[in-house]
């Protein structure tokens, strides 16, 4: 035991000296959730450096639950990725699916359980990558739970080239140990209030990380494809139905009463993210999105160019 704790010190303290190297190439990281994957073609992904599996979820005894993902989906979710290029990341939780977090993350039996089967799936699925949305620990003991998690992932993962990256809401806590153990984190920076993801919202919020002390070229800006109605936050609608409701304008980020992001507003938070070093963008989430040309997808892409 104490020769494995070692070792995993030894891969940990490799990694570390890297974990802060900026991404060559400017990321644009896109979920994509069970329950839209049938509606998606290889056009609704081009442009994407990342694609982010939404999502399996983990029981209390450390065993993975990913039904929502039977073999039909994982097999098109894996040429989506393929057509683009692009990375596949399996994200882990989620809002509605962390019940499983604490009991799993607080027993080293089960966490290590957890963890051997996760390395397992995506072994056996080729994902690159691990995403930890775990919403959210409720007190400083399921912090340290959620730091054990990280450091013992990121220690079966660095050898096998995958990464370790978290979402968080930087209305949360983040202890700052947290990103010694993971290659990105990925900033949920909407669902703010009646206007849920201004581009004010979205500096603050990036403030915010970096008095945390989070690196910039760590984190991912997180853009919104869908609307949040302005008097009642309960009702969304995603940007397809916005624009085929309501044939919104470029620059407009208001109609029908509810409050979403159009296309000049991205480009500026693209820009946004650009300008602070950041890694990249990730958006919540592509099957959200119009198809041709109203893509919302297209103008980042495009928007990432310049």
């Amino acid at each position: 035991m104490r020769a494995t704790a070692i070792s995993c010190g030894l891969v940990l303290a490799v990694s570390f000296l890297t974990a802060k190297e900026p991404e060559r190439s400017f990321r644009i990281a896109g979920y994509l959730p069970e329950y839209r994957v049938d509606g998606i073609t290889p056009e609704g992904v081009a442009g994407l450096t990342d694609l982010i599996v939404f999502s399996i979820t983990p029981r209390a005894n450390g065993s993975i639950d990913a039904a929502a993902w039977p073999k039909r989906k994982m097999e098109k979710v894996r040429k989506l990725a393929a057509s683009s290029q692009a990375r596949m990341l399996i994200a882990v939780g989620g809002w509605g699916r962390s019940a499983g977090f604490a009991g799993m993350a607080g027993n080293p039996r089960t966490r290590q359980r957890f963890v051997k089967e996760l390395s397992a799936f995506c072994q056996t699925n080729e994902f690159k990558g691990v995403v930890y949305d775990w919403e959210f620990p409720r007190n400083s003991k399921e912090e340290t739970s959620f730091d054990h998690l990280l450091r013992e992932t990121r220690c079966l993962f660095v050898p096998k080239r995958r990464t370790v990256e978290i979402a968080v809401n930087s209305a949360r806590p983040l202890p700052i140990d947290w990103t010694v153990k993971v290659d990105a984190v990925h900033v949920m920076s909407y669902d703010n209030g009646p206007r849920h993801a201004t581009y004010e919202q979205a500096v603050t919020d990036l403030n915010k990380m970096a008095l945390l002390g989070v690196p910039a070229e760590m984190q991912l800006l997180g853009l919104p494809f869908y609307g949040r109605q302005i008097t009642n936050r309960n009702n969304a609608l995603t940007y397809a139905e916005i624009k085929e409701r309501f044939h919104p304008k470029h620059e407009q980020d208001e109609a029908g009463g509810y409050y979403f992001n159009g296309p000049g507003t991205l480009a500026k938070k693209v820009k946004l993210a650009k300008a602070r070093g950041l890694s990249g963008v990730m958006i919540w989430e592509i099957g959200q999105d119009a198809k041709g040309r109203d893509s919302l997808l297209k103008q980042l892409a495009l928007a990432k160019k310049e």
